[in-house]
């Protein structure tokens, strides 16, 4: 039976929250603009999305999962893969959505391309994992999760290119906090770790997991911060320039 830190766990939904939050400002602001000059505001977007919301929390997730006293590490390579996973099919995703007019199959074609990713950057982020320990998958879970996945991308990427109002997109990106989150620890529930002495000793990280999160949190910042400037940025050339 997993265990999970609740402090985390919360603090993974609310990372996920915010960092939905963002991207929906970003991609509104960046629908306001003509369509050859997006780029930049969905690049921002997609980092806060597949960065912060999906990737961060994902990681701040892992830190909450108890692994029984084993200790765990992460492959460098592999946990920069699934960052960039996660960041760009999510851009993909919603270069997709804001470009030309939105028709229903064009939003269910980026949505499962995008789904698909975030189960990507998951797994691909399980599999950055180095303990000494079997994992065995439930398929149906596993299955499930990535339905998950897609049926949370799909909603994502329409109310990305539909809410207006602050309030819509505060509640939407609650909305998408508890997508995210249900997508990765159906993921996580999907797998049971077991201990086996044969394998290769693992050490434990160099880093504390204090360290690693407040790491993970300065990358938050620096995204968040941007995307709050660009906002800021944003509101005051549509008050100064209305007719632009």
């Amino acid at each position: 039976m997993a265990h999970y830190s609740f402090s985390l766990v919360l603090l993974s939904y609310i990372i996920a929250v915010v960092g939905s939050l963002m991207a929906l400002i970003a991609t509104r602001d960046a629908l306001l603009r003509p369509e050859n000059s997006r780029r930049g505001l969905i690049l921002l977007a997609a980092l806060s999305l597949g960065g912060v919301a999906i990737w961060s929390m994902h990681f701040i997730g892992m830190l909450a999962f108890d692994m029984h006293g084993m200790d765990m590490n992460y492959n460098g390579w592999l946990t920069v893969l699934s960052f960039v996973v996660g960041v760009g099919v999510v851009y993909i995703g919603l270069m997709i959505m804001v470009l030309g007019k939105f028709k229903l199959p064009k939003l269910i074609l980026a949505g499962i391309l995008v789904g698909l990713g975030v189960a990507g950057m998951h797994y691909t982020g399980m599999l950055s994992m180095e303990v000494q320990a079997d994992s065995h998958w439930n398929w149906s879970l596993v299955a499930v999760s990535i339905g998950i996945a897609i049926a949370a991308a799909i909603v994502a990427l329409w109310l990305a290119v539909h809410v207006k109002h602050m309030w819509q997109m505060v509640a939407s990106a609650l909305v998408m906090g508890v997508a995210v989150c249900g997508m990765h620890y159906t993921g996580m529930v999907a797998v049971d770790f077991v201990h086996n002495a044969a394998l290769p000793y693992v050490t434990s990280m160099s880093v504390t997991a204090s360290v690693f999160s407040l790491t993970i949190a300065t990358l938050d910042a620096v995204i968040i911060i941007l995307a709050l400037a660009q906002a800021l940025s944003e509101s005051n050339q549509r008050k100064f320039h209305p007719a632009q």
